[in-house]
Parts: C-alpha cells; sequence; structure tokens
C-alpha cells in the first residue's frame, strides 16, 4: 500500500484484500475482517469508519497503481512501439508485485460492477483514451500502422497481458509449475506478448 499505514492497519487492509477477493464487499462483514487481522472490529472502525470506506481505498489504489503508469507512458514522448513494448511491460511488471489486481476486480465486477465502474470513471480513462487516440492518428498518417480499432487494440493489450495472471491457478496445475516458476516464466513471456501486439499492426 501507498500510504503510511501502521502495522495494524497494515493487517487490516490485507485480510480486508483477501477477503473481499473471496467473498466480495457485500459478502464480507466488518467482523471476519477484524477476526482475520487478528484485531477488534472497534480498530476496523476507528481506522477507516466502515468496510465501504476501507474497500474503496483498496479499489481506488488498484486503479491508480494501474492508470498513472498507464497515462504517464502515453502522456510521453516515447516512439510509438516503444510506448507499447514499456506499456505491456507495466501491466505485467505491476501484475507482479501486486497480484491480487486481476482477481480482486474480477471478483467486484461479477458482485458489484456499478460500483466498480464508478471508480473507474474516477481516474479519467477518458482523458488517456483520447491521448492515445491522438497517437494512432498520427502514426496510421505516418502508414507506419495499420488502420485499427482503438477500443479492439486496447482490449487486446489489456487481455493479453492480464489474463495469464488471472489464469494462474488452473496454468500451474496444467502445467505442473509451483507458482513461484509460473510468474517467472509469465514474466519473461511479457516480450513475445509486445511482439505479438506491435506485429499485428505495425506495416512491414
Amino acid at each position: 500500500m501507498t500510504e503510511n499505514y501502521t502495522e495494524v492497519q497494515h493487517k487490516i487492509v490485507e485480510a480486508a484484500r483477501d477477503l473481499f477477493v473471496k467473498k466480495g464487499l457485500k459478502g464480507t462483514t466488518v467482523r471476519e475482517i477484524a477476526a482475520a487481522a487478528g484485531t477488534n472490529v472497534a480498530m476496523v472502525n476507528y481506522y477507516f469508519r466502515s468496510k465501504e470506506n476501507l474497500f474503496d481505498k483498496i479499489l481506488e489504489e488498484a486503479f491508480k497503481t494501474l492508470a498513472e503508469k498507464v497515462f504517464t507512458l502515453i502522456d510521453s514522448d516515447l516512439p510509438f512501439f516503444d510506448l507499447i513494448r514499456k506499456w505491456v511491460y507495466s501491466y505485467y511488471e505491476t501484475l507482479s508485485e501486486h497480484s491480487y489486481l486481476p482477481i480482486f476486480v474480477l471478483s467486484e465486477l461479477s458482485h458489484n460492477p456499478e460500483r466498480l465502474k464508478e471508480k473507474f470513471k474516477l481516474q479519467n480513462p477518458y482523458q488517456v483514451y483520447a491521448k492515445f487516440a491522438i497517437r494512432i492518428s498520427e502514426e496510421e498518417k505516418k502508414g507506419t500502422i495499420y488502420p485499427i480499432s482503438i477500443p479492439n487494440f486496447l482490449l487486446n493489450v489489456v487481455s493479453l497481458s492480464i489474463f495469464p495472471f488471472l489464469s494462474t491457478p488452473l496454468a500451474t496445475q496444467l502445467l505442473n509449475l509451483s507458482e513461484d516458476d509460473y510468474r517467472k516464466m509469465i514474466f519473461q513471456n511479457r516480450e513475445y506478448v509486445a511482439d505479438f501486439i506491435i506485429n499485428a499492426i505495425k506495416k512491414i
């Protein structure tokens, strides 16, 4: 977490995150969070006021972690294909450090999509989209890339970057790998994913 939490606050956040992933906001109680954190309900309410506020803090940080990196890249002067490569790398790096993020977001999509949508809007995704649309238009005019559908392209980048992390429980079983070995493998795989995305739109 980026905030300067005390040890007790940190334990509460970690416990709440695990429970939210498994049960969603509605299915989780403050009493369960307190028990998992080794504290009591009063301490959870003292630090975070309610489970909704605690959930919002975790969710906002999840989006902020990804959104800040992506927007910084898109807003940079990097050559276009370097931008795409670093964009893919940023997902792999962030998700390797915060492995709970994909499951956390997916869980809430199934439990409470409207709440998730409102929190996502706070990260101003339209500004990122508009910036990227300008870069795409510039590259198309230069003749460096084929004309593309921006929504489809964004969906492909996100899907190819995030799915390996979502599929960890199944993939480790099918490949007979430990979770650590699997994560090392998919982190190395980022190069292949970046090349695949770039080659799909690059004019030779």
